[in-house]
Formats: C-alpha cells, structure tokens, sequence
C-alpha cells in the first residue's frame, strides 16, 4: 500500500508555525545576553546562570509534554490543542522578557531568570506537540524530508526576522531599552499569529492512544526512547552542534560589533545566511537522495569542520568578505534538517518494537536536548564573556577579541568534527525505513 501523500497546503500550514520557534530562538540566542549585558549592563556571568537555571528547567518539562501528547484524547486530536492553548501566552511571555523593570542588578537576573521560565514553560506546551505532530503528517521516507524543510524554510523567516527585526527597530529610538521592548511587542504578536494560522489551519489526523497516562508508563517510554541505538547516535551529534551553535551565537554580535566592525550591517549578513540556508534545501534533499540521508548529513557535518574557519579570514568593516562568508555558512547549515528527518524515520522502528506511536515522547527527549544545549552554550558564552575580560559597550582587548573568534571559528569546526566521527555509527538508512514501513502496514491491517 502506498504511503498517504501529504497535501502541499497542509505542509504550508504546518510549517507557518516554525515561524514562532524561531523568531524566539534566534532573537534570543542572538540577543537576549547582549542585551542584558550590553543595554541593561547586567553582568554576563549573571545573565548566563540566569539563562541557564530557565533553561534547565525547561529542558525537563519536554518529556513530559511529550508523554501528555502522546496520551492525550480529544475532539481535535493529540497535537493541536496545545499548539492553540499556548499562542497568546507565548507572545506575552516575549514581550515581558525585553520590558524589564528598573532595578537593581540581582533583582534584575532574578526577573530575566523568572521570565525565561514562564516563556519557556508556555514553549513546551506549544513546540513538542508542534514537532511531533509533523512526524504524524507523512510516512514516505522521502516526502517526510519535504515536511521538515517547508517547515524549516518558515523557520529560516523566523530566523532573519529575529536576527533583523531587533537592530532595525531598536536603532529607530534613542533609549535602547525601550527599542527593545517595542521590537519585543512586535515580535510577540507575530509568535502568536503564526501559531494560530498552524493550529486552526491544520487538521490533526494523528492516532488515539491506545492506554491512558500512568507515571510508571512514562519512565517505560523514556528508558524504550533512549534504547533505540539509532536515535541515541542521532541525538548526541544533535546535541554538540547545537551546544557549538548556541555558544557561538551568543557571543558573534559582539564580535560582529567590536572586532569586524559590522554592527548595522548585521540584518544583511543574517538575511544572506537565511537565504543561502533555504536555497540550500534542494541541494540537500537531491543528495539525500541520490546516497541516502545518513551520508548526505556527513557530508554536512563535515563542511562544519571547514567553514567556520572563516572568521578567521574576514577582514574587519569588509562587507563583501562577509557576505561571501555567509553565503558558504548558509549553504553547509541546510544539512541540518536532515538529522530532524532522520530522527523521524526512527520514530517508526520505535512503533515496530512498542505497538505504539510515540512521536511525543521523541520530541520531547529532542527539544530537551536541544534547550538543555542551547543553555549550556549560552552559559559558556556567559562565564567565558567574563574570563576572557569583555567589558561593555567600549572597545575591546584585541587579546579578548582574539579569544571571542576562537569561539566562534575553531571551536564550531573542532565540535564538527567530534559530531562526524559519533555519526559514522548510525547504521539506518533508507532500506530500513523502507522494511520497518511495510512490517508496520501489514500489521495495521491484520485484524
């Protein structure tokens, strides 16, 4: 029996939300310590434990997020009542986080640190049903690859919007402060907005559970999850690119400020990048193709070891230099949407060994890693801001500089290189999937 053919208009719709996930990640990895540190003048080791204690919070509440979805009954299906429940919450939540109150230091962290937690918390309910619900809408191994970069094509507009969107409008008033705080009631709206256009627009098709949640079935399902020697390999290269990645961004605008002198010229550099991530799609998904996704993401993985390298070589105020730099790093990140497919097509072997569809709780064993990374990198970037003597909004030790771009070149291609050589040992590709699929089918229709 052929796979069921998803709808070019469902995967529009879907995708729309991705919009959401990443003006929020991208605004925040890219801005939230700069502008505690840098405008509110917070101190960076502040702001970084902060973050991180949100984060760690957060970081565990996915999974069970993940169980509650999977679990769940109700007239409008698993995923899409919590992708409408959190939309409103969510871009309040932004808002607040770039409107702090006046106050003391301490008082200040303690705030930020609040903030995150509730923004997050609202995050969890919204983005593991959002990912796993996308894992339900195709089943050809090819096609699922489709779903995860129309989604992630959305996410590249999220993404140059909340790399853009905060320089352009904060610049447009003389206080910082509340530059920021109207870029964040903008933002909030529109994290709202494309959350609704995906919950009300997409019909949620996935399977009722077959059992209703107990704790002892959750701690089942988690030890089953992280059994699954595929998934395991997948998620800890996920995990260190991540962790490089977030590191990085969280210290490249004051590099991009202090060291290349680049600063308004940063909506150009992140939109080159956007649109070279997404041009790179095609380019991705016609290799997944031809030698099958598992060796196509190697090939990715192993330009991460090369291209950062570039930082290395940009001349400081040289804006073509830059751009061409930009151009290399967009078309090599494309690869990355083929770890979240991969990821999908293991989802199955799970389905194969359990009896059941547990999208959910692979999801949110994902986000949690990729938050729980996310914060240790922002932590790092945070305490190394510090070590190597940043001081802000004056111009910096070209020692501390000289370290800052260690950061974000050789690191991000040494952590590369680690990824490469854990992912050599995946062994899934392809004619698994295919296999898996059939077993699956001719056991859905046996009575």
């Amino acid at each position: 029996m052929p796979a069921r053919t998803v709808p070019l208009r469902a995967k529009i719709l879907y995708g729309v939300a991705d919009v959401a996930l990443n003006v929020k990640n991208v605004s925040l990895n890219q801005f939230l310590l700069f502008f505690y540190a840098d405008v509110v003048r917070v101190p960076p080791g502040l702001v970084g434990a902060a973050l991180f204690v949100g984060k760690a919070w957060d970081a565990v509440t996915d999974p069970v997020m993940g169980y509650i979805s999977d679990t769940t009954r109700s007239r409008w299906g698993r995923r899409r009542p919590y992708v409408l429940l959190s939309a409103v919450p969510m871009g309040a939540c932004y808002y607040l986080l770039f409107s702090p109150p006046d106050g003391a230091k301490p008082a200040l962290a303690w705030y930020l640190a609040a903030m995150y937690v509730l923004l997050f918390t609202f995050f969890t309910i919204f983005a593991t049903p959002y990912l796993a619900w996308g894992a339900e809408l195709a089943q050809d191994y090819h096609e699922r690859t489709a779903v995860v970069q129309i989604r992630a094509l959305f996410g590249v507009v999220g993404g140059v919007i909340g790399a853009t969107m905060p320089v352009l409008i904060a610049n447009r008033f003389p206080d910082q402060r509340l530059g920021f705080s109207r870029m964040a009631l903008i933002l909030g709206a529109l994290i709202t907005l494309t959350a609704l256009v995906t919950g009300l627009g997409v019909r949620d098709a996935g399977r009722h559970p077959g059992r209703g949640p107990t704790l002892r079935h959750f701690l089942a399902g988690l030890r089953q999850t992280f059994a699954n020697r595929a998934f395991r390999v997948i998620f800890a290269t996920f995990c260190l690119v991540t962790t490089a990645a977030s590191l990085g961004q969280s210290v490249q605008l004051i590099v991009i400020k202090y060291w290349l002198d680049l600063y308004d010229f940063f909506p150009a550099i992140a939109l080159v990048f956007g649109v070279c991530f997404v041009g790179s799609f095609p380019l991705w998904m016609r290799l997944s193709q031809r030698v099958g996704k598992r060796r196509a993401f190697m090939v990715g993985l192993g330009l991460g070891c090369v291209v950062p390298f570039g930082w290395l070589l940009v001349p400081p105020g040289h804006r073509v230099a830059m751009l061409a730099f930009m151009v290399a790093a967009g078309l090599a990140s494309g690869s990355v949407t083929l770890a979240m497919s991969q990821a999908i097509d293991v989802v199955d072997l799970d389905e194969l060994h359990t009896g059941e569809q547990r999208a959910g709780a692979y999801f949110g064993v994902w986000t949690l890693g990729l938050k729980s990374m996310n914060a240790l990198g922002i932590l790092l970037g945070g305490v190394l801001l510090e070590v190597v003597g940043y001081v802000p909004d004056v111009t910096q030790d070209p020692r501390t500089l000289w370290w800052l771009i260690m950061l974000v070149g050789p690191a991000q291609a040494g952590v590369h290189a680690v990824g490469l050589l854990a992912f050599r040992r995946v062994r899934f590709d392809v004619g698994d999937v295919h296999r898996i699929q059939a077993e699956l089918q001719a056991r859905r229709r046996s009575p």
